[in-house]
């Protein structure tokens, strides 16, 4: 169920510039990893992450498809809150090396409990990996591949006492 639409002051678009995709694949955990697709937005070919829980995190391994970017805009970054995790669960993470941090967004200003998870940030554990942090966005995609630009940053709405 997706509670950011077009029309929302906060919309999920808001969150990134292509500048910022990071179109090189980066080192996954293995039992995590399902695929790695490319799709064409503006004429750039972006990888989009297909991956899974692992059972040890969550029974129902819920599957996500994911672009990463270096950083969000200011906007973006101002909207969004991190939800804290244990620090052992987070260390079990899909990117090698990095730790996750779940990252909500507010879909309406006015509506306290109207949030949506829309990605992780991912930090690196030590100053070994080449980025110190980067994010990672739920996205739907066209499944053709020859549909140019349909890539839309997704997430799923929260039920209001998990981002409170």
């Amino acid at each position: 169920n997706h509670a950011c639409s077009s029309s929302s002051p906060n919309h999920l678009d808001s969150l990134l510039e292509p500048y910022h995709l990071l179109t090189k694949p980066l080192e996954t955990q293995k039992d995590t990893f399902l695929d790695l697709i490319y799709r064409k937005v503006l004429s750039v070919s972006i990888p989009i992450y297909r991956m899974k829980q692992p059972s040890r995190i969550s029974e129902d391994e819920f599957e996500f498809a994911l672009v990463l970017v270096k950083d969000l805009t200011k906007s973006g970054k101002a909207s969004i809150r991190k939800l804290p995790v244990e620090r052992e669960k987070a260390l079990d993470s899909w990117f090698i090396g990095y730790y996750w941090t779940p990252i909500v967004m507010n879909c309406n200003s006015d509506n306290e409990e109207d949030w949506e998870h829309v990605g992780w940030k991912f930090t690196a554990i030590d100053g070994k990996q080449k980025l110190s942090y980067f994010y990672s966005l739920m996205v739907n995609y066209e499944k053709e591949e020859n549909v140019d630009g349909m890539v839309r940053i997704g997430g799923f709405k929260l039920p209001g006492w998990v981002a409170s």
